[in-house]
């Protein structure tokens, strides 16, 4: 027998490549909100339509609770920013550079 128990943590800052901008974000997200988290996601500034995409459609409030979830958008910098801020748990893929401020 197997179940599946949601174990909310809170706040999920995802973090996702320019590389793959739907699958990782997106399939993150579906996990993240299954828990019963709320998540905060920040795409790849190198996808401009994809990450234009996903702020429509997660932002509209049609799709997903707009409460659920917050689409942030910009470079480095920006990351940097939601990094010194209180999230409890963080899924990213990236490069080095960022990587470094997540561990």
């Amino acid at each position: 027998r197997s179940e599946v128990r949601p174990h909310p943590r809170g706040v999920a800052l995802i973090i996702s490549p320019w590389n793959f901008p739907i699958q990782l974000p997106i399939g993150n997200l579906v996990d993240a909100l299954a828990a019963g988290n709320v998540c905060i996601l920040k795409p790849s500034e190198k996808s401009v339509h994809v990450t234009k995409l996903l702020t429509e459609l997660l932002t509209s409030g049609k799709y997903v609770d707009e409460r659920a979830v917050t689409v942030v958008n910009g470079g480095k910098e920006v990351a940097e920013d939601l990094l010194k801020g209180k999230v409890d748990v963080i899924s990213y893929t990236g490069g080095v550079e960022v990587g470094r401020l997540v561990a």
